[in-house]
């Protein structure tokens, strides 16, 4: 992850603010783990992989069904880097360019960086912006006191950065975070907070 933020970025306030899941635990509706190191390549790609499996979470909280995003598709169209990405470039993407099913860009069998990466066809690019005519996705930065966890858990799991690298927060209490991550295993939990919030 690449730390950044712009001053025309929402911030905490902008959007309004609803409670969704009084509970705040998100544990039923996380998503199927995947890896962002695929055979011996690093996408590089934590940042699109922990917003993508915010979104997961949140599409089956509101419909019942399942959805698995295309983490190549988006790493790519978000321009990741060798260096990761910014949390707002990925949001950015995602709210432009939509998303692609897995299984319309899926993984390569074999893995590189420059396969990974590969310019993507322009129907799968089509295909994906389709998930705007339905889906609205907008993002706002929020403070990483426990206080604002426990307030914003309830609305919508957290996209957070833990040292180098972004995950998604799904639970927090008094004692504990708990997160999702890209690299096994991939439910982890963590006492110290985080370092900035995307929600």
């Amino acid at each position: 992850v690449i730390l950044g933020q712009r001053p025309s970025d929402w911030i905490a306030g902008t959007l309004p603010y609803t409670v969704e899941n009084a509970s705040g635990d998100w544990t039923s509706y996380l998503p199927l783990g995947e890896w962002q190191r695929i055979q011996t390549t690093d996408t590089m790609a934590c940042v699109t992989f922990s917003s993508l499996n915010v979104i997961e979470t949140l599409y089956y909280f509101f419909t019942g069904t399942r959805r698995n995003f295309s983490d190549r598709f988006t790493a790519k169209m978000s321009n990741t880097t060798p260096q990761g990405n910014y949390l707002y470039a990925v949001a950015d993407s995602i709210r432009k360019d939509g998303l692609a099913n897995e299984v319309d860009w899926p993984v390569p069998p074999t893995v590189t960086w420059d396969e990974y990466y590969k310019e993507i066809p322009q129907d799968v690019k089509d295909k994906a912006k389709k998930f705007l005519d339905t889906w609205a996705i907008n993002y706002e930065f929020i403070d990483v006191t426990r206080e604002s966890l426990l307030k914003h858990i309830k609305q919508s799991p957290i996209q957070v950065v833990i040292p180098g690298h972004a995950v998604m927060n799904f639970f927090t209490n008094e004692d504990v975070y708990k997160y999702f991550d890209s690299y096994e295993p991939f439910i982890k939990e963590r006492t110290d907070g985080f370092i900035t919030a995307l929600k």
